[in-house]
């Protein structure tokens, strides 16, 4: 080893001063700065050849150049203990020579040939392809959701068109909530008690005569009434239940549901949701 490339080396250590005291201040991480030494001289290696030999001693000087000028000219304090940082640059120490010892030392040149990097190459595309491939599964599924979704929306448009054209003479409530609410539980009803299997449940229990859920509001009653007659009921029962209440529009949606069909408030709520938000179209 000449002293040319002793001198060279020493100069080098600089850089990496630079670099490893910009770097704590931007995130102070003790794996980063053990790492990054080692990764310096192996850059500085394939850069500069003819200072290879015996290269860990940059990191050497580097610890004994920072320690010096933290501790008699900057005037910093340090956030280690004098023994963390002697465990510390020990560990730096034993990682380049280690690097040095095992892979720069044993090779004329640290930087692959085309040959030595073909299997890393085709690594690096199995990798690309493989997240390509995930990326374009999620999209898909992300798709297959909002289609979800529109289909339901459309369905609920429907039925609500079709029962807006059923029940509009009655369902005429000031409160435009209480209209599209009570459109909203018509549309859950139909979708969990299709009307044929409910007119068979509510024509044995009108037999039976026992207090049964009637209608496709499904209101309580000992006698059977009919959908329309289930409407009004519903309707009357919750223009007095929002009565000399000023309420904002989601209180009172979550007053009415509190009081009628808690255990539906969601699916109801979301049915509510696109009424709204298709009368405002």
């Amino acid at each position: 080893m000449t002293l040319i490339t002793l001198i060279a080396q020493i100069l080098l250590t600089i850089p990496l001063t630079i670099i490893l005291k910009y770097i704590n201040k931007k995130e102070n991480n003790l794996i980063n700065r053990l790492i990054i030494p080692t990764v310096y001289i192996i850059i500085v290696s394939a850069l500069i050849p003819k200072v290879s030999n015996n290269i860990y001693l940059i990191v050497v000087f580097e610890i004994f150049i920072r320690n010096f000028y933290v501790t008699n000219i900057s005037g910093e304090e340090t956030t280690t203990s004098k023994t963390s940082f002697l465990i510390e640059s020990l560990l730096s120490v034993i990682l380049s020579i280690f690097t040095y010892s095992y892979f720069i030392s044993k090779v004329d040149t640290v930087i692959p040939n085309p040959e030595d990097i073909k299997g890393f190459i085709w690594f690096l595309i199995i990798i690309y392809l493989v997240s390509l491939y995930k990326i374009s599964t999620k999209d898909k599924q992300a798709m297959s959701e909002i289609k979800k979704k529109t289909l339901k929306s459309e369905k609920v448009i429907m039925q609500y068109a079709k029962f807006k054209n059923l029940y509009y003479d009655i369902i005429k409530s000031k409160n435009n909530v209480i209209n599209n609410l009570t459109y909203a539980i018509m549309i859950n009803e139909e979708y969990k008690n299709p009307t044929t299997y409910r007119k068979v449940k509510e024509n044995f229990n009108a037999i039976l005569r026992k207090e049964y859920s009637y209608g496709i509001m499904q209101e309580k009653s000992v006698y059977h009434i009919s959908d329309r007659e289930s409407i009004i009921n519903a309707i009357n029962r919750f223009e007095k239940l929002l009565k000399n209440n000023n309420l904002k529009e989601k209180e009172q949606v979550e007053k009415i549901l509190n009081n009628y069909a808690d255990e539906d408030k969601t699916n109801i709520m979301n049915i509510y949701t696109i009424i709204t938000d298709f009368n405002k179209k």
